[in-house]
């Protein structure tokens, strides 16, 4: 049996492909019709490019793993699992430099911001940039931040800055910005050492400072000290006091409208790349990161019935 063919069928039982890849076959149908055009053009200017070219364009060998929809597979898969570009080559039959190859080609198609057309978005762009979001979204009215944790072996070096108290781990952080009304993730801030706090990592990266004054901002108590008057944050217990029993109502219902944020981390970490320890060089990381995430947001709408 030829590997495209061998790798097809994995696509013919449903309850085994969604839990090999998070997705539905119906869901990653969608998914691979939307990137296949992009796919095409990215391809094509990458065979052009070459100088040293022998033959016409597209007289080379094709991939080993077959079309588009199988290398999109393979390379979900590599983001869905935590086995090694090693396990992936003896799992699908092919060599390591194929699993490879297929999966740092399709990554970067993946990384952009994947957004169907909804009665939100319909006729914008996709968005990767906080600036080109405020400009395309002025609906923009309600974000909730927080961040999150992704732990990585530890570093050979400057091992202390790596190192999360909170954790006891050594750890990357990133921040997350979620849209309360669509409940997508709308912004994630490049991966960061692990020691540094969520208030300093957000004045870093200066998303409140970009953000305009009638959009409100929720977050946890890791968010003390931002500005009152555009910040929502829960009620601090006072030492050796205790809080009233109305901050205790207003931190409940605070709770409650934060959780969607971490609903948003879950669908992210969900692709175990990014959820387990990492081992992969820093691009890699951020590379994988963008991609899961913005996967994560396509499988929101179209399961809201919006994609």
């Amino acid at each position: 049996m030829k590997t495209k063919e061998y790798v097809s069928r994995f696509f013919l039982k449903q309850h085994q492909f969604r839990r090999l890849t998070s997705f539905s076959v119906e869901e990653f149908t969608l998914l691979s019709e939307k990137l296949e055009r992009a796919w095409e053009t990215n391809e094509q200017k990458r065979l052009e490019s070459r100088t040293d070219r022998k033959r016409k364009v597209g007289q080379g060998r094709p991939y080993a793993l077959g079309d588009f929809r199988n290398l999109l597979f393979v390379t979900i898969l590599y983001l869905r699992t935590h086995a090694s570009i090693e396990l992936l080559a003896l799992i699908f039959r092919v060599d390591d430099d194929t699993v490879r190859r297929s999966v740092m080609r399709v990554l970067p198609l993946v990384q952009d911001r994947f957004i169907p057309i909804t009665a939100l978005t319909k006729g914008k762009k996709r968005i990767n940039d906080l600036d080109e979001l405020l400009r395309a979204y002025p609906e923009l009215e309600d974000v909730i931040f927080d961040g999150t944790e992704f732990p990585i072996q530890r570093p050979k070096k400057r091992q202390r800055q790596s190192y999360s108290g909170k954790k006891k781990h050594h750890t990357k952080k990133s921040q997350l910005a979620l849209d309360r009304k669509t409940k997508l993730v709308i912004g994630l801030s490049p991966p960061h050492k692990g020691k540094i706090h969520d208030k300093k990592h957000l004045e870093r990266i200066d998303w409140d400072r970009r953000l305009p004054q009638k959009v409100k901002r929720r977050g946890d108590l890791g968010y003390i000290g931002m500005p009152k008057d555009t910040w929502i944050i829960p009620h601090k217990k006072p030492k050796g006091k205790e809080l009233t029993q109305q901050q205790k109502r207003e931190n409940k219902k605070l709770a409650k409208e934060r959780i969607y944020v971490e609903h948003g981390i879950r669908r992210t970490k969900v692709f175990r790349r990014v959820g387990e320890t990492i081992n992969v060089s820093d691009h890699l990381f951020s590379l994988s990161l963008l991609a899961a995430t913005n996967l994560a947001n396509f499988k929101w709408l179209v399961r809201q019935g919006l994609g």
